[in-house]
């Protein structure tokens, strides 16, 4: 657990998370293996999902930008090749399949605007690393393809697959994600253009997402963005409520508007409040789902909820400076290190029950994308 010692957080995710990540991930046929097992070796798989390509090139240029060596550097670039070699003409522009194998030959074409969401985020990232005008062109083709194909413009938002337009339940999470890659294509160029596009999604935010009576972030939709009837339209996950934290605060910064503090504070409220487990070994670990009343809807805690707390507690210290957040930021770090990484201090345990015993054996490699993105901006604090 040394490793992870507050003070030199920065150089345990370039030193040790990153590097162990990218000697075992990186397939030399073509793109990242889909995850590990608990001994650190890659899982085989004939398939590659968009999904997981995506985040793993953000995962290693978000790591070259915070300073990281030339063997991370050399990670995010196979992973833009790879996307770069599966990225497709159609109509107007670029579009990627939902899933391929390592050799770059397409297993299922249909677009996931969750997963295009990843690509623009990725490409953001990969130009910030490296400078490259084709990152920021595949970013934009990316967006392209996503308001060509899946733009709902009746009820606003976007659909989710094509060409399985129209499949229900809607669902916010896509949403998220896009504006959080809007979000970065704007800091990446500054146009004017990026920040229009992630003041749309904060808008539908506004109007469909956001349970105004609770404070909370509804999940499921009918197709005309009202909240699905019975059990469903009542879920909530807590680790979603947190992402949504630090994403406001960041539009916040990137736009001026002061407009969404008390939104935020109430997003935040409500996820401390029902999502934080209070009882037994893993007290004070997120849960996975609570309902809109705040009762438990599930007794089991994944690893990127985790994650997403700490982001949270961060955003809430840029926000206010109060130092309590800064102290909940790094004292879940240590939860998570305590209850979830594995003695090697890299991988981890993607899921536990109340009893803080692995309900999954295998690691998630998407997942990385989480634990870097944590781990810099809980770095960050160091410097303040």
């Amino acid at each position: 657990m040394n490793t992870t010692d507050h003070p030199h957080l920065r150089n345990w995710l370039l030193e040790h998370l990153c590097p162990y990540w990218s000697k075992r991930i990186v397939d030399p046929v073509g793109g990242y293996f889909e995850g590990l097992d608990a001994h650190g070796h890659a899982l085989p798989s004939p398939a590659r999902t968009l999904l997981n390509q995506a985040r793993l090139t953000f995962a290693f240029s978000l790591a070259t930008v915070l300073g990281g060596d030339h063997h991370l550097r050399a990670a995010a670039d196979h992973g833009f090749a790879f996307l770069k070699e599966i990225a497709q003409p159609n109509g107007p522009g670029i579009t990627w399949p939902r899933k391929i194998d390592a050799h770059g030959r397409v297993l299922d074409p249909s677009l996931d605007a969750y997963d295009l969401s990843f690509v623009i985020l990725a490409m953001a990232w990969y130009h910030r690393a490296t400078g490259s005008p084709e990152a920021l062109e595949l970013g934009e083709q990316a967006y392209g393809c996503v308001q060509h194909h899946l733009a709902d413009p009746k009820h606003g938002g976007f659909f989710e697959e094509h060409p399985l337009v129209g499949k229900l339940p809607r669902r916010q999470n896509p949403h998220m994600h896009l504006l959080e890659a809007t979000l970065a294509m704007h800091g990446a160029t500054q146009a004017p253009a990026w920040l229009e596009r992630a003041s749309a999604l904060v808008e539908l935010f506004q109007r469909a997402f956001l349970d105004a009576e609770t404070g909370s972030l509804g999940e499921y939709f009918d197709a005309q963005w009202q909240p699905t009837p019975g059990a469903e339209g009542a879920l909530r996950e807590p680790g979603h409520q947190f992402e949504w934290v630090w994403l406001l605060q960041q539009f916040m910064q990137a736009t001026g508007r002061t407009d969404l503090t008390e939104t935020v504070q109430r997003l935040f409220q409500f996820g401390v409040l029902h999502g934080i487990n209070t009882t037994g070994v893993m007290k004070g670990a997120v849960l996975d789902l609570v309902d809109k009343s705040g009762v438990a809807q599930a007794s089991s805690m994944l690893m990127w909820p985790q994650t997403e707390y700490v982001k949270a507690c961060v955003a809430r210290f840029d926000a206010t400076q109060d130092p309590i957040y800064k102290i909940k930021a790094l004292a879940h770090w240590d939860l998570v290190r305590t209850h979830f990484f594995r003695d090697d201090g890299a991988n981890w345990i993607n899921q536990v029950g109340p009893d803080g015993q692995p309900l999954v054996e295998t690691t998630l490699s998407r997942v990385f994308y989480h634990v870097v993105h944590a781990a810099s901006e809980l770095a960050r604090l160091e410097t303040t």
